[in-house]
């Protein structure tokens, strides 16, 4: 009986997974979740989506990200949500780049928002298009 020796070295070395890069959608607005996480998985990467704050930070408490998109306002918590959720990805994992969008913009908020960390801020409604633009320049894909 003949061992072919590639063979059976091969068969001594370990599998090696590659974990794609995961990105999560925070929005309360279940067919905004449901369009962008096919149009992320499409690109190449894993999307993780959640529609709550609690949600969000139990995902970001145990899962890696390189980039977090989220609505600035959430159903069932108060009007600034995305702060608090800003300032927990900025103590937690703070290489994610972060996008906040949101439906109530004002001056005063982009501001606050740029000024804790997040790389982009958008008003409702955003372009599918400058979503993935961005994703690609931050080369995530």
């Amino acid at each position: 009986m003949t061992t072919d020796p590639e063979r059976q070295a091969s068969s001594l070395l370990p599998e090696i997974t590659v974990a794609l890069p995961r990105v999560l959608l925070v929005d309360d607005e279940t067919a905004i979740l449901f369009a962008y996480r096919r149009l992320i998985e499409r690109m190449g990467l894993v999307a993780d989506c959640c529609e709550t704050l609690e949600e969000a930070i139990l995902l970001i408490g145990t899962r890696a990200y390189c980039a977090v998109i989220a609505d600035m306002r959430l159903a069932g918590s108060d009007t600034m949500a995305g702060l608090d959720l800003l300032r927990f990805i900025r103590t937690r994992q703070p290489c994610s780049k972060v996008i906040i969008w949101t439906g109530y913009g004002t001056r005063e908020s982009e501001a606050t928002i740029l000024a804790l960390g997040a790389a982009y801020y958008f008003e409702k409604p955003v372009l599918p298009s400058i979503i993935l633009d961005i994703l690609t320049r931050l080369q995530l894909s």
